[in-house]
């Protein structure tokens, strides 16, 4: 769906997102981590039975977006690489949900590619971690570049990348401007603050393919 058409904040409207039937298998010592990840994904419905004396099958409901984030690779985890699943289309294949977008800006300015939806117990760590990455990836600038998430009209998480800050009173040279003249070295980094203050009104932050690249795979 077409994340621009996301009502806005105050219209009342239902989201219903996709369920799948999940079955796990693995090994009976490993129980409680796989019965607090399902948990932990918002799995409803949670049966387990086992298959032998050392074999046990867990099944439940969860999210289809729950399991094509992380879930394969967080299972692997907690079972020590044991354990198995498979989906199938659960019957309805829809419930409703508590779901929140999550918008991501650069100094103020919303970057609609960066948008995604999920639960709203989840917005506020999943907004860090997008504005952590591209804090991590983005590169400097002549200004300060601010990386908000914002939630529900809020914002739910910010990180900030310093400005680069040139060097004016040496010359390419390493010489010194102004020799020890105080009050010209002042003057020019009163002019170098105006100027980066300029910029900051009006410095736009440039996405790289890189950047998004690092955030959609988290």
């Amino acid at each position: 769906e077409d994340l621009s058409k996301w009502p806005d904040q105050g219209i009342r409207f239902t989201v219903e997102e996709p369920v799948v039937d999940v079955n796990i298998m693995a090994p009976m010592d490993y129980a409680g981590n796989i019965m607090e990840l399902i948990k932990r994904k918002r799995g409803t419905d949670m049966e387990t039975r086992p298959i032998d004396e050392m074999i046990w099958l867990f099944t439940a409901k969860m999210p289809w977006g729950e399991v094509v984030t992380s879930f394969f690779d967080d299972l692997k985890n907690c079972s020590a690489g044991y354990a198995s699943f498979d989906h199938s289309e659960s019957d309805p294949p829809f419930r409703e949900a508590n779901l929140s977008k999550v918008d991501i800006m650069l100094n103020g300015e919303v970057v609609d590619p960066l948008a995604f939806v999920c639960h709203k117990d989840s917005s506020q760590e999943l907004g860090r971690i997008v504005c952590k990455k591209l804090q991590e990836v983005l590169p400097r600038q002549q200004f300060v570049t601010i990386i908000q998430a914002k939630a529900d009209s809020k914002i739910v998480a910010s990180e900030r990348i310093r400005a680069y800050r040139k060097d004016v009173l040496t010359t390419g040279g390493s010489k010194a401007v102004g020799g020890g003249d105080i009050t010209r070295k002042k003057k020019l980094l009163e002019k170098q603050k105006k100027g980066k203050k300029r910029q900051q009104g009006t410095g736009k932050v440039s996405l790289t393919q890189a950047a998004f690249n690092s955030v959609i795979s988290r």
